[in-house]
C-alpha cells in the first residue's frame, strides 16, 4: 500500500504542475476566450431597404432604399454581454440603439420622419479558429425592438406634428473576426445583415391620413413596414 504522506505529495505536485501550465484555450499571446465579453460598437456604412408590408390594395407600394455612414442621417451603437465556452463559443445578449432622420418609413411617405428605436437580441456566436490572434467567426442574433416614430415639426421647440410607436421582431447574421490586440482587448469587425418586421400604432394626433385608418391609436399595432440592413461595423471586446 502507498505510504499516505507519499500519495499525498504525489497529488500535490500533479496539482502543482496543472495549475502553473498555461490553458489549453489559451492563444501564444495568452488570449483565451472562456470567459466573459462585454463589447461597444457602431455601424461604419449601411444600406437600407423598406417595403410596405402586408401590400394593401390601394396602399403604397415599391421599396425605399437608403445608403449611409456613420453620423450622416442614421446613428446605430450596439453593445452587450456575453460568456464563453469550450473555446469556440460566446452566448450572451446584445443591445442596440438607432437613431435616424429621414430614412425610416412613416404614415405621411413625404414627410421628414425622425426614428428613435432599442432592441434587444440575444446571440450565439461560433469561431472558426481558437488559437490565433485573429479568430474569424459567424454570430446569429433574434429578439424583439421598439421606438418611437415622429414628423418633424418646423417650430423651434421640435413638437411632432405626428408620432407613432413602433414594434418589431428582428433577427440577424454576423460575419466577422475577433483580433486580440492584447490578452484582454480585441477589435471586432464585422458585416452584418439584419431583418425586421414592422408594426406600428398611430398616437397623435387622433386623425390619421386618408387610407391609414388601421393605424388609429385604438385598434393597436398593425403590420406596416418589412426592413432589411446591410452593414459593416467595428467594436471593441474587453474579455476578463
Amino acid at each position: 500500500m502507498v505510504p499516505a504522506r507519499t500519495l499525498a505529495l504525489a497529488v500535490g505536485a500533479t496539482l502543482g504542475v496543472v495549475l502553473a501550465a498555461p490553458p489549453v484555450q489559451a492563444a501564444p499571446d495568452g488570449s483565451n476566450t472562456n470567459r466573459w465579453r462585454t463589447h461597444l460598437g457602431a455601424e461604419l456604412g449601411s444600406w437600407v431597404r423598406q417595403t410596405p408590408w402586408p401590400r394593401l390594395a390601394g396602399g403604397v407600394t415599391g421599396s425605399r432604399d437608403h445608403f449611409g455612414f456613420i453620423g450622416l442621417r442614421r446613428l446605430q451603437l450596439h453593445t452587450g454581454l456575453g460568456r464563453g465556452f469550450r473555446d469556440r463559443f460566446v452566448a450572451g445578449l446584445r443591445l442596440d440603439y438607432e437613431i435616424s432622420r429621414g430614412i425610416q418609413r412613416s404614415l405621411d411617405p413625404g414627410a421628414e420622419a425622425r426614428a428613435i428605436t432599442v432592441s434587444a437580441m440575444p446571440y450565439l456566436t461560433v469561431m472558426f479558429d481558437d488559437k490565433n490572434v485573429v479568430r474569424p467567426y459567424v454570430s446569429v442574433h433574434a429578439g424583439l425592438g421598439g421606438g418611437l416614430l415622429t414628423i418633424l415639426d418646423p417650430s423651434p421647440l421640435d413638437r411632432p406634428e405626428r408620432s407613432s410607436s413602433l414594434l418589431f421582431p428582428v433577427a440577424g447574421l454576423d460575419l466577422g473576426a475577433h483580433a486580440f490586440v492584447s490578452p484582454n482587448v480585441s477589435l471586432d469587425g464585422t458585416v452584418t445583415v439584419d431583418h425586421r418586421w414592422e408594426y406600428l400604432r398611430g398616437t397623435t394626433p387622433s386623425t390619421v391620413p386618408e387610407g391609414t385608418a388601421q393605424f388609429r391609436a385604438e385598434a393597436g399595432h398593425g403590420s406596416f413596414n418589412r426592413r432589411f440592413v446591410a452593414s459593416i461595423g467595428l467594436a471593441v471586446s474587453r474579455w476578463f
